[in-house]
């Protein structure tokens, strides 16, 4: 029997049972016997009523069962409508096609970019850019190249290039690798030049003493080897090798190498003593003394990209040694402050006594800055072997080099003193005291820097003031041109009063053939003047007979 004829049924004898009882009873009288097989039909009212209970309760039950189905069934129509909804939508989003399956050339097309996708999420992260570096060192100049940015100079990049090349990673330490090289080509004459202390002719018709004359020709080139090894934000490790150099042409030696520590590590980090690192870095090892802002403007051996002429300064500030120094790395006023053994290489010599210096600078102005510095050293009061101070000038072993810088100018009057050609070194080291102001105003297409200094040792009874001026014009990124002044009046020389005074004048200019390659032609004269005959020697030569020299010189540089 079928649910709604069921139904019906129930409802039919429910509303039989709502007959009143008489007429019920009226058509239940006797009749004849009921077919065989036909159901018993109640004779008694109680027995009949109990039926249409049951009857009615199963009625009941039906009813709500029906109500319950009837609202599932109107729930599937909904989900029927919104499933045939989205369906529309994602049929209408997609690219039409003549057929549903994808074509043979669709297939490939989305296995290439799957496969694409999946090399670029599995493919490790880059540890060298090498490519890019070596792609960008032979690209043309652009923007405005200024030699020696405010940015780059601070103490973490005093005496070194911006290594760009990165070989290596490991975790988070970068390892960058920087070579520096130059070539030069010198035509220098130089007059009056002897050394003092000599009479008499030798064979070859000079002067006892004259320095033969200079004839044309090229220098030995020389070369920087750079490494670094940085945690950024935490620790800087950076040491370079001389290649070839003015002293040492045929040897490989270490100038520089040095830690700088921006963060403790642990157990300090993060604890109190970590929060002084915010305002302060510490420079540990052999490092340039950060004396004066020269060493952002200089020739350092190979590495000659700072300098926009070929030759340095006449006094020249510039010295490697063996300590530490902390500086600010917060505004709007910087300070440093370093101690060192004085001295190029180690000593504990007896007596020895460390050398101090401080700096100071800021940026009075967007495109100023000013610095001022000093320094101090005594080491004349070390014994030597036998344990006896032998005085002054008598069997030193140790000398102070700050103002001892390399020169550039192969030759010139001898060779000069410890390798330094030309160049003016006061001091004979010992007990040493310097003061320096640089200011620097860079406003493209100009560079403007400029140094006084002074300086003495109580030991020679030596007194100097010395100064330099340089100007650059920019005529457009690759092209510049250049001149510079430089001057070293001398008050007492070797215990004996002066007024002598030396004066170096350089012009040039330079063309950047791309970002990595540069090209320098510089003229140079210098002049010793007013010297006393009994000064004698200054750095190598006779002052007194007024020596110069003068002539071109072309350079050649590759940096990376």
């Amino acid at each position: 029997m079928t649910h709604q004829r069921k139904m019906a049924m129930y409802i039919g004898l429910a509303a039989a049972a709502s007959l009143p009882l008489p007429a019920l009873r009226a058509s239940t009288a006797p009749s004849a016997p009921a077919a065989q097989g036909a159901s018993a039909v109640p004779t008694t009212n109680a027995a009949l009523q109990a039926q249409i209970a049951a009857m009615a309760q199963e009625l009941a039950v039906l009813k709500k069962n029906q109500t319950a189905s009837q609202r599932k069934e109107a729930n599937l129509e909904k989900q029927i409508v919104r499933l045939k909804a989205q369906n529309a939508k994602i049929a209408a989003s997609r690219p039409a096609t003549t057929n549903e399956a994808l074509t043979k050339a669709q297939f490939q097309q989305l296995y290439r970019e799957v496969m694409a996708n999946s090399r670029k999420i599995s493919a490790p992260a880059p540890t060298n850019n090498i490519n890019q570096t070596v792609q960008n060192m032979f690209a043309p100049p652009t923007g405005e190249n200024y030699f020696s940015p405010f940015r780059r100079e601070t103490p973490e990049y005093n005496g070194f290039p911006h290594l760009h090349m990165q070989i290596g990673q490991f975790d988070n330490m970068h390892l960058y690798m920087g070579l520096d090289t130059v070539g030069r080509f010198q035509w220098l004459t130089q007059h009056s030049a002897y050394a003092s202390g000599f009479a008499g002719s030798t064979p070859d018709g000079l002067t006892a003493g004259q320095y033969p004359g200079l004839d044309p020709g090229f220098q030995t080139p020389f070369g920087n080897l750079d490494f670094l090894a940085s945690i950024p934000g935490k620790l800087d490790v950076f040491f370079d090798l001389f290649l070839a150099s003015r002293p040492d042409p045929d040897h490989t030696y270490g100038d520089q190498g040095y830690m700088v520590f921006k963060q403790l590590p642990a157990p300090f980090a993060g604890g109190p003593l970590n929060n002084v690192f915010n305002y302060i870095n510490v420079k540990a090892g052999a490092f340039i003394v950060d004396f004066g802002d020269g060493n952002f403007h200089r020739s350092n051996n190979g590495f000659v990209q700072r300098n926009p002429l070929i030759g340095n300064p006449l006094v020249d500030s510039s010295t490697e040694e063996i300590g530490a120094e902390v500086y600010a790395i917060k505004g709007p006023v910087y300070w440093l402050a370093g101690v060192t053994g004085g001295t190029t290489e180690g000593h504990v010599d007896y007596g020895s006594r460390p050398a101090v210096f401080s700096k100071i600078w800021g940026y009075p102005l967007p495109d100023l800055r000013w610095s001022a510095s000093v320094y101090y050293v005594d080491l004349d009061g070390f014994s030597t072997v036998d344990g006896l101070n032998p005085g002054a000038g008598e069997g030193h072993n140790q000398i102070m080099d700050l103002l001892r810088s390399g020169g550039v100018y192969g030759s010139v009057f001898g060779g000069g003193w410890d390798g330094d050609p030309g160049q003016i070194t006061p001091l004979n080291g010992y007990d040493v005291e310097a003061y320096q102001t640089d200011l620097t105003w860079n406003h493209w297409p100009w560079e403007v820097y400029s140094f006084v200094g002074w300086t003495q040792d109580s030991t020679w009874g030596e007194r100097w003031l010395y100064g330099s001026a340089t100007a650059v014009y920019h005529i457009n990124p690759a092209l510049y041109l250049a001149g510079r002044l430089s001057y070293a009046f001398a008050g007492a020389v070797n215990g004996v009063d002066s007024s002598g005074w030396v004066d170096r004048f350089q012009i040039g200019g330079g063309y950047w053939f791309t970002k990595s390659l540069l090209a320098k032609l510089e003229y140079v004269y210098q002049q010793y003047n007013d010297f006393n005959a009994n000064v004698g020697d200054v750095d190598a030569v006779d002052a007194y007979r007024n020596p110069s020299f003068n002539g071109v010189l072309m350079e050649m540089s590759f940096d990376f």
